[in-house]
């Protein structure tokens, strides 16, 4: 009974957290485009580069200043995406923006733009999004009933092992199995997560995405590049300091 309270607590906080990531307060000024592009749909192959080229074609926001990609996503089981929500910072006139988009299964696309006062520091959104887009999605099994993925920041000291069943660098469409990657570095870096929608055996709802043998924690060249020692599995123990 405790684990299924704890659990609970736990999506609860998750529910918030992504919440307030997406959260934009109101009485800001928010621009909505008339324009609504309608993106290539196509199974195992989400449009995320097609996004951000839509995003520069219709808002004319300032590329140097883009930062913090916010990235969430479903996948049914059959391996379409059921919507994208994708947003990040960028200056507008010399002010601080955060714009959005929303993409719909049949490709139909809603941006916007709204004004807040925050540039957070964080890396540019195209680094991370194209880590994404050259993720082999049809290489992934999607479960009984879909997949999520979301991108996430961390700020602190961190090391993932053994402990975590499926972690891999993203490299040239592929993913290499890691057995080790640390972190101790001031910059902000990322990990892109795509964990089951489903239970897993025995209804146990998981509390944490390493305890589910499903979930992939996948690293973006960038965050490979910030790593303080990176292991790969090989057997021939390719190890870089």
């Amino acid at each position: 009974m405790k684990d299924r309270w704890l659990a609970l607590g736990i999506a609860i906080v998750l529910v918030f957290v992504f919440w307030r990531a997406f959260y934009v307060p109101p009485g800001y000024e928010t621009i909505h485009y008339e324009t609504v592009p309608v993106l290539p749909v196509e199974r195992y192959n989400p449009p995320f580069i097609e996004i951000w080229e839509a995003m520069e074609t219709e808002i004319p926001f300032d590329n140097r200043t883009a930062k913090s990609p916010m990235l969430v996503m479903d996948f049914d089981a059959n391996g379409s995406f059921t919507y994208i929500q994708f947003a990040f910072f960028a200056d507008m006139g010399g002010e601080p923006w955060v714009h959005s988009a929303f993409v719909l299964q049949n490709g139909s696309t809603y941006l916007s733009s709204q004004r807040l006062d925050h540039r957070p520091p964080h890396a540019h959104p195209l680094g991370v999004l194209a880590a994404v887009d050259d993720t082999p999605f049809d290489k992934i099994s999607y479960g009984k009933k879909g997949m999520s993925l979301k991108v996430f920041y961390h700020e602190q000291n961190r090391t993932y092992n053994d402990t975590y069943r499926n972690i891999y660098a993203i490299e040239n469409g592929t993913l290499r199995p890691l057995e080790f990657i640390s972190f101790a570095t001031p910059e902000v870096w990322n990990t892109i997560e795509i964990y089951p929608r489903d239970p897993p055996d025995e209804d146990r709802t998981p509390t944490a995405i390493d305890e589910d043998p499903r979930a992939l924690v996948i690293f973006p060249p960038r965050e490979i590049g910030l790593a303080e020692r990176v292991v790969y599995a090989e057997t021939d123990g390719t190890e870089r300091i």
